[in-house]
């Protein structure tokens, strides 16, 4: 018997499904876990439906729907070795089935792999993922973004009450209809793959996007403001520490495509939210200068 699928629903109205085969189920119980998903029975979502490498697809996981067989001649592979996704432009959802290679680790590996859908379609309506902690403050969203081990996981820990950390490594923002932009908080999936806790995040969980700063280690803490050109070319760079791990599986002219629109998403973000270089020193109380910019804003 099916059971009743988890739901993700982002700020921008969009949102998924996800549905397991039986023998996939404890991964997605253990995947919804970890990002906090409740389970409902709400429609209207595409659906992602995760199934073992030798297991059979059900009628109960296409109810109401009018398929082709899978894989059939009309579905894509998009190939990521641990997980295959197959899409069909007829059929919004998206079916995801293990592979068969093992290593240590595999079940995180997967579930980190098993956002590339959800990443990738927020890509094509304006968002992206982003290499950032995500910090709410008076009910604004700030992103401090740095390649991995120059201060992301520190600056979250270091932010004082009101301050409210919300993740410290990756993020994904959405577009919205208006040209809104808001961020959710997503799983720092190395916290899992090293042992170090079980947190878990609520991804469903968002603020509006104020303010970027990209982060610089530095002897004294200072805040300087960068144009919409750099800015964007720093957006690019970020969101790219997250979708490249996906997009080298792609062929040439679909990475270059995807690449073209990243960029084209980086440059109206660029111009929509204005970005700065926060310095940070080691001692200094560097989220005062953050106040003083985001309550400007």
């Amino acid at each position: 018997m099916q059971t009743t699928p988890y739901t993700l629903k982002l700020s921008n109205g969009h949102g998924w499904r996800v549905i397991a085969g039986k023998q996939a189920a404890p991964w997605v119980d253990k995947l919804a876990r970890i990002m906090e998903l409740r389970r409902s029975e709400q429609c209207g979502h595409p659906r992602l439906i995760f199934l073992d490498k030798d297991e059979e697809i059900s009628d109960a996981l296409f109810t109401g729907l009018n398929m082709p067989d899978m894989p059939g001649s009309d579905w894509r592979l998009h190939d990521l070795k641990w997980l295959h996704f197959y899409s069909h432009d007829g059929v919004p959802d998206i079916i995801c089935r293990f592979g068969n290679e093992d290593t240590h680790g595999l079940d995180i590996v997967r579930m980190w792999q098993a956002l590339h859908p959800i990443y990738e379609r927020s890509l094509a309506d304006g968002g992206m993922p982003f290499h950032a902690g995500l910090a709410a403050w008076n009910g604004k969203g700030v992103l401090f973004a740095a390649a991995g081990g120059t201060g992301k996981s520190t600056c979250c820990r270091r932010l004082p009450p009101p301050w409210k950390a919300l993740c410290d490594d990756e993020t994904l923002i959405v577009k919205d209809k208006q040209g809104k932009y808001t961020a959710h908080p997503f799983p720092t999936w190395s916290e899992y793959l090293f042992q170090r806790s079980e947190k878990t995040w609520d991804v469903e969980q968002h603020a509006p996007l104020s303010t970027l700063f990209f982060l610089e280690q530095a002897e004294c803490d200072e805040v300087v403001p960068i144009g919409p050109g750099k800015a964007s070319i720093h957006i690019t760079q970020s969101s790219t520490q997250i979708c490249r791990r996906d997009w080298r599986y792609l062929d040439k002219k679909e990475e270059m495509r995807r690449k073209n629109m990243l960029f084209d998403n980086a440059c109206a973000l660029a111009k929509a939210v204005p970005s700065y270089i926060l310095r940070v020193s080691l001692t200094g109380e560097f989220w005062k200068l953050v106040e003083e910019v985001v309550a400007s804003q």
